[in-house]
This record gives structure tokens, sequence and C-alpha cells, in this order.
């Protein structure tokens, strides 16, 4: 077989439909609820500027309906509409259900608590403030709130979708601070209420009430929007569909079993870790002088590991020579796409479900939790993509085309959960620079001509190199 080399990126493009949800937890993310998000990412979306963002008709109109206590307004002054705007629909909640007792999970010691967690979560899930607010109600489980609230809440969920992404992402970094300064305006607002101050027995404080003005944002003029958007890891991607499955192939093909116990099987426990998660430099280890030659004899004779890199005892072997993006299908992602394809004027967040599982208890009835956690909708897509350096050799190639042919003939999940048999797929092709038959055989027909070599530098630690290099 002729290969031509160019010194150009190659790219190979799988794209996946999955056939179950997929979980996808962000690590990033933690509290103390019994509820995981989907991974985040910071993203600029870009949208028409035109009506995108409040105008001072708009911000005028929100200002009058939540006039300020006079003592919070330095505090409130010093905050942008957007972010005022998330303080008034915080405060708006506590108004409608923090009664002596509260309200649903609103309620007790806790109450405020739960606020800022299913806050925050319902921020970061949410493409819009409509969805964001039936998301926090139902996550509290209160009810419909007394209609003369009906005005000022639908004025704030209604505003432009510029500044509902805004005061998304505002929600979902600063919580915390809304709450604590929406908790501080619902107090001082109820102490001068008669109807509290009838009920509690004493006079009504008189407090004197401030109207904000508010400057149009900078930057609304332009169709940026910066939102935390649902993404599947790369790094995710680069170890399920390449380096574990050609961790699979090449074990399979030598013959060569894992342990039981890392370590304890025919290989060191390094050489173990150097296929299956790229290994880790030895406590104390002394790179040799020679490290840069014997980590081209590794790669040459492993061209997995030249695929994926990895770090032996002591030194490590160099750049990997693949790049493996991935992007969900959506429309926040068609500018990365380069293709058009089915489903890409979906938004991101209309993907998002989520899901509530049991643990069942045991036979003493111990153990039970609910919990639950965001997931992909089946039928979601996503184009990854894997690019290969320039002049990678052709083994490189093929190394690649099995380790992804053995991952949709083996296991083709994404992500989190799957033997709970989350995160199934189905693949399609939309990218071959070469025949991925022809690279396969290439690199088989290597593996089963050297295979006694390759075992045996496996077994010795010196992965086919001039001296021992993996002895753990």
């Amino acid at each position: 077989m002729t290969i031509e080399v160019v010194p150009n990126r190659v790219s190979y493009e799988l794209l996946l439909t999955t056939t179950t949800p997929v979980s996808h937890a962000d690590a990033a993310e933690h509290d103390e609820s019994n509820r995981t998000l989907f991974n985040r990412q910071k993203q600029l979306i870009w949208r028409d500027g035109a009506g995108a963002f409040a105008d001072y008709g708009q911000m005028g109109r929100i200002a009058v309906q939540h006039p300020v206590p006079a003592d919070l307004a330095p505090i409130i002054g010093e905050l942008r509409f957007h972010e005022f705007a998330c303080v008034a629909l915080a405060r708006l909640f506590i108004d409608m259900y923090n009664s002596q007792d509260g309200t649903g999970l609103f309620a007790g010691m806790e109450r405020y608590s739960y606020l800022e967690t299913r806050l925050h979560q319902a921020a970061m899930s949410s493409g819009g403030l409509r969805e964001c607010w039936d998301r926090l109600t139902r996550g509290l489980q209160v009810p419909i709130h007394p209609q003369r609230y009906d005005v000022p809440l639908l004025d704030l969920l209604s505003l432009p979708r510029g500044t509902q992404q805004q005061m998304l992402a505002a929600l979902g970094r600063n919580y915390r601070s809304v709450v604590a300064i929406a908790r501080q305006w619902h107090t001082e607002a109820k102490l001068a209420s008669p109807e509290y101050a009838e009920k509690a027995g004493q006079e009504a404080l008189v407090m004197p009430m401030q109207v904000m003005r508010f400057e149009l944002d900078e930057g609304t003029a332009s169709s940026v929007i910066v939102a935390q958007v649902p993404t599947i890891s790369t790094n995710s991607v680069r170890h399920q569909m390449v380096r574990e499955p050609a961790y699979r192939h090449l074990f399979g093909a030598l013959g060569l079993t894992q342990g039981e116990v890392a370590g304890r099987g025919p290989l060191p426990q390094g050489a173990e870790a150097l296929f299956y998660n790229g290994g880790n430099i030895a406590a104390g280890s002394k790179q040799p002088s020679n490290s840069h030659w014997l980590a081209q004899q590794v790669r040459a004779a492993y061209p997995s590991l030249a695929l994926v890199g990895g770090v032996l005892d002591a030194f490590d072997l160099g750049e990997s020579l693949v790049s493996t993006p991935a992007w969900i299908v959506c429309r926040e992602n068609v500018a990365a796409l380069g293709r058009d394809l089915p489903g890409a004027e979906q938004s991101v967040f209309d993907l998002i479900d989520d899901v509530t599982w049991t643990r069942q208890s045991g036979s003493l009835g111990e153990g039970q939790m609910i919990y639950s956690f965001e997931t992909l909708a089946a039928g979601t897509q996503v184009l990854c993509r894997f690019n290969l350096s320039p002049f990678a050799a052709p083994l490189v190639h093929g190394a690649l085309v099995t380790a992804l042919d053995w991952w949709l003939a083996n296991d083709a999940t994404l992500c989190g959960k799957s033997q709970q048999g989350l995160g199934q797929c189905v693949g399609e092709w939309l990218a071959q620079p070469y025949d991925v038959a022809e690279m396969r055989g290439l690199y088989e027909r290597y593996l089963a001509d050297n295979r006694e070599r390759l075992i045996e530098g496996l077994t010795s630690g010196t992965l086919c190199s001039d001296t021992v290099v993996c002895k753990r």
C-alpha cells in the first residue's frame, strides 16, 4: 500500500448518535444536594444583537416594580442591571414562599441553603429564565404563587434573551451573594409591611424606598453572550475512544491479560498503567541523559504510545500525535461543527433532562437513597474529530483507526454510568482520509509479525528500548 504523506493535519471524524441517555458529571460542581449536573464549560455564544438586551425602557419598568430600601441602595447600586434583576427574582421567590413555617423544601432552618443549591442548579441547567423558574419551583416543591405576583414575575421572565443569558450566568456564578442580598431586601421590606406588623403585634417601620437607575451594560450592543454550556470533555473522548481501546486491542492481539491486581499479572504495574491511563513518573527518579532516544525507540515499537503519549519511570514519552475535540450537535456549536448536520438547530439546553434513581435498600431496609442527575437525551448526536499531527507514521494511523473500530465493536459507550446502561452509542464515519480497513490491516500485521519482540519488551520493562525504562 502506498501512502502519500503531506505536511498537513489529517482528521478522522465519527458522528455518534446516543441510543440511551448520557451522564457526564461535572467534577467541578460540589454541593450538599443529591443532584449532580452535566459537565459544563464557559463558552461565547453569538446571537443577533438587535433587541437582544434590555433597553432603558425595560430597565426602568423593572426598577419601578422593585424599589429598594434606602440603606441597601449603596450595595445594590454597584450591581449591573442583569445582576439587579437576579436579586429581584430571588427576592420575589422569598416573598412568595417565606411563610413562618416555609413552603415545600423551602422550610426550616436550612431553607436558604436549599434555595442557594436549587437556584444554582436551575440556572446552570436552563436555557432561559422561564425554564429556570420552573426548575427552581419544581426542585423546591412549592405550589403556584399568589396571583398578585404575576405581573412582576412575568416581566422579569420575559426580559430579552441576551439579558436572560447574562442573568443565568450570574445566577450560576454568584448565587450565594444573590440570595444574601435578596434575603436582606425581603427582611427589610417585611419589617415595613403593615400586614406583617399587625400579625407581629408591633408598629411597622417607616423605611424610605429608592428606585434604582441603570446604564446599559458595556457590550450589550454586541451579540456575544457568555454561557455555561453542556459539553463532552475531550479527556473522556480521548480515554474512552482511543487510549483504553488501543490498550485492550494491543494486549488482546499479543495474548496478554491484565492481572486481577495491577502489577501482579505478566507485566510491571507501571507498564500496565502506561497503556491504560498514561502512567506516572516514579518518586525520586532521575531522567537519563538519552531519554529522547529511548522515547523514540518506545514510540516506534508501540505506535499506540506515539498516538496518545505517556510517561515511564523517569521521563515523558513526548507529545501525543492525536487531539480529540468533540462537540454536541446543537445550535450553540454550529460554528465549530464545520458541516451541516441534522439537529444543529436545536439548543443544547433543550437536550438536558433530569433523571431520578433510587438506590435500593438491603434486606434490613437500610441503605435506600433517592438521587438525581442530569443527562443528555437519547438521540443526541456528538461529532468527534481525531486530528493526527503532520507526518504521523502510517502505523500511528493504523493504531488510531484500530482503536476506534475496537471501541465501536466492543464498547460504544460515552461518558459515565455505562454499567447502568447509559451512554450507549452507534457511530457513523464522516471523514476517512485513508481507507480504514487498509490502515487497520497494516497495524495488525505489524503486531502479528513482531509479537514476540513486543511481548518481551513489555514483560522485561524495556519496551523494546536499549534499557529497562519501566521497573515498577
